[in-house]
């Protein structure tokens, strides 16, 4: 018994040895279901749930530097479930759902920062919302969600800036809403996610490869998880959080794409869904979400250093 009590004990001292969590600025407010993205050493945040269950068109960006947060043109219109990812020089918001009837959207935005405003860009192919970004080979890489009837996708988007075009891949394999997806040496990795049920969560890892427009089946994440964010954080795709229909999740699992494995990392210290994620110099900022499953806000964030 006592060899099995020191082994557990060296078990947890490795666990806690792979990195530590510690704080940031909160937000300056509490708001879920939104995503983040780093554009020239800088966090933004767009669109979410208020503090009281609201659909918002606020956008925030935070400096490092400054431990600080400050608020930039807003959206033109409110948005939640709606992804945000960069490309080059430019920070795109894609699609996302409006209202709290959860109404998907194709609009595509981009954010022009010398003039702090939002420009409309290309419409996506067809609304849709709760879905996934990765960026690759310079074009946006859009995967799973729903959309119109409320029905999930298989379609994959691609998005060119150069000709500001759509284009159609491969579809998913795998249904699903309420997914994470991130891009590492080209290919794009959806993770996770569910079928409309927060009881049903998937585990299930699907890599798109842009250069043979291919779909490949990937090891499953070791928890089943839907409504969780991740970032790429020294060419492994770190996730965090989720929830089912009752509880959230304080999940960290990390996933080397030059292995196709997972291992488990410090637990986030506050669990929670509908949060974004983003990584900035060597760390993963953990930002925002929903302490409890369902509607739920914090203006925690919190940051991962291994």
């Amino acid at each position: 018994m006592t060899r099995l009590l020191l082994a557990l004990v060296a078990a947890t001292s490795v666990l806690s040895s792979d990195g530590r969590w510690s704080t940031a600025a909160p937000l300056p407010e509490p708001m879920q279901e939104m995503s983040a993205a780093v554009l020239h050493g800088k966090i933004y945040i767009a669109g979410g749930f208020d503090r009281s269950g609201t659909p918002i068109a606020r956008a925030f960006r935070f400096d490092p530097a400054a431990n600080r947060w400050e608020r930039i043109a807003d959206l033109p219109a409110p948005r939640h479930h709606m992804p945000l990812a960069v490309v080059g020089d430019t920070l795109y918001a894609v699609g996302g759902l409006s209202a709290a009837t959860f109404v998907p959207e194709n609009t595509l935005w981009l954010y022009h920062e010398g003039r702090d405003r939002w420009e409309p860009r290309a419409p996506l192919p067809a609304p849709r919302g709760a879905s996934g970004v990765g960026v690759a080979d310079g074009k946006l890489v859009v995967v799973g969600g729903w959309g119109l009837g409320r029905k999930l996708l298989d379609s994959t988007a691609i998005y060119d800036p150069a000709t500001n075009r759509w284009s159609n891949a491969a579809p998913i394999p795998t249904l699903r809403d309420h997914l994470t997806a991130a891009a590492v040496g080209g290919t794009v990795y959806a993770i996770g996610g569910r079928p409309f049920n927060p009881d049903h969560n998937y585990d299930v890892v699907e890599a798109y490869d842009p250069a043979t427009n291919r779909w490949a089946k990937k090891s499953p994440m070791p928890s089943r998880r839907g409504g969780l964010a991740s970032a790429v954080l020294d060419g492994k795709v770190h996730t965090f959080g989720g929830e089912t229909r009752s509880s959230v999740f304080e999940n960290h699992e990390v996933y080397d794409p030059a292995t196709d494995r997972w291992t488990s990392a410090p637990p986030l210290p506050t669990a929670r869904h509908g949060l974004g994620a983003a990584t900035l110099n060597g760390r993963v900022y953990v930002i925002g979400g929903g302490p409890r499953a369902g509607f739920a806000q914090t203006d925690v964030v919190e940051m991962f250093a291994p």
